[in-house]
């Protein structure tokens, strides 16, 4: 009988032994597992270093301007003197005087009316910056905006080269007198700048800033404008300043006119542009 359990007890012993490496086996981990390369004895390859990667461009933040604070004018300064100081003021250089006449009456006194009318304006309750203004009168329809104009041709005899620059300001305001057959009561009235000349047979305008047809509302407006010369001139005074206006029949009052010639650089250029817009 005592044979016979001990024979069950290392009958016992023999199948927890074969069943003990088996156990072991199906507890391992799946990262501890071995691989077959490692069941085999040989070492694994280790995977492949990725190419390094350029880092990128170091990005500048973009460059921008501060922006010019509004000319305040001056009240110690004159008229002129103070479109001078705002001139300077937006980075213009090197200008001189380009109308003519001593004073704001001398110089506005030598523009010109062609198919208009022309008549001197007190303006001296109107709370205006400047003391000299006419009011000019388009009577009709025209066939052409040309042939109705207020003008003024530029000093003689200032140094001048093509591409120079002519700024100037004036202040600007207007009625519609009556309808017409190509206007209506309610149009606003319409003036047009240029920078004319002889040289080139009146062809060319310099690419006066603003631009094509400019509308005049009712009360006094400041435009401050700018053009180039376009061609080699043997003399200044062959340029002149017009300012077209026949667009029906229109009032439209001019006062405070004043420019300057600038010769050309990138930088006057630029100020004439900031200057403008």
């Amino acid at each position: 009988m005592k044979s016979k359990t001990l024979l069950k007890l290392a009958a016992l012993f023999l199948c927890a032994a074969a069943l003990l490496p088996m156990i072991f086996a199906c507890g391992e981990k799946p990262e501890e597992a071995a691989s077959p390369t490692e069941a085999q004895g040989e070492t694994p390859t280790p995977a492949p270093t990725p190419a390094p990667t350029d880092p990128p461009p170091p990005t500048d933040p973009p460059t921008t301007e501060a922006p010019i604070p509004p000319y305040e004018p001056d009240a110690a300064l004159s008229y002129w003197e103070n479109v001078e100081a705002e001139f300077a003021h937006y980075g213009l250089t090197g200008g001189v005087k380009c109308l003519p006449g001593e004073d704001e009456a001398a110089l506005m006194k030598k523009f010109g009316a062609n198919g208009t009318k022309k008549e001197e304006l007190d303006v001296s309750g109107d709370g205006v910056p400047f003391s000299a203004a006419y009011s000019v009168t388009t009577a009709k329809d025209t066939v052409n905006f040309w042939d109705a104009s207020y003008s003024c041709a530029i000093e003689k005899d200032l140094l001048v080269q093509e591409g120079d620059l002519v700024v100037g300001v004036l202040w600007v305001r207007g009625r519609r007198i009556a309808e017409t057959e190509k206007f209506a009561q309610d149009d606003f009235p319409e003036y047009y700048m240029a920078l004319k000349t002889a040289t080139d047979n009146w062809a060319t305008e310099g690419g006066v800033e603003p631009a094509r047809e400019q509308f005049a509302e009712a009360e006094w407006q400041k435009v401050i404008f700018y053009g180039n010369v376009v061609n080699e001139e043997s003399n200044s005074k062959n340029l002149q300043f017009q300012i077209f206006l026949g667009y029906g029949n229109q009032q439209v009052d001019f006062g405070g006119i004043a420019a300057y010639l600038f010769p050309w650089s990138r930088e006057n250029e630029k100020a004439a542009i900031k200057l403008t817009y």
